[in-house]
């Protein structure tokens, strides 16, 4: 598990997000084509942002980023993949941080949504210092 982070850092990090995807596409040229969201991913982990690369900020809050899952629902999906349970659980992470990026860029130029997101994802860090 990482470290837990103060709530400074996380809108410091969230901040640094928003910036690096707003109003920009997330794609690198018109012509390219990612197969899927992990091919998206992989793109996206590597751009560096703030000194550090967006992949290594998602490491520092992955236990703040929202998944809209519940423990049952990710131990059924754990319990069917044919993927050992590290690389499904790798590949589910992956996945959800994905989708975590492609809120933050549909999020960064709507203030109100922006609020919302972020006030969840404070939520969740808070929850995770009690546990």
């Amino acid at each position: 598990m990482t470290e837990s982070i103060s709530r400074k850092e996380l809108c410091g990090y969230l901040s640094l997000l928003r910036r690096q995807l707003a109003g920009q596409s997330l794609f690198p040229a018109p012509n390219v084509i990612f197969l899927n969201s992990r091919a998206l991913y992989h793109h996206l982990a590597k751009q560096t942002c703030g000194g550090i690369t967006v992949g290594e900020i998602l490491q520092k809050i992955e236990t703040c980023i929202p998944l809209a899952v519940t423990e049952e629902s990710f131990s059924l999906f754990l319990s069917v993949c044919k993927e050992p349970k590290a690389e499904r659980t790798r590949s589910f992470l992956e996945s959800s941080k994905a989708d975590f990026l492609l809120l933050i860029h549909q999020a960064a130029e709507n203030e109100p949504q922006w609020c919302a997101l972020t006030a969840l994802c404070e939520k969740l860090r808070q929850r995770n210092l009690r546990t």
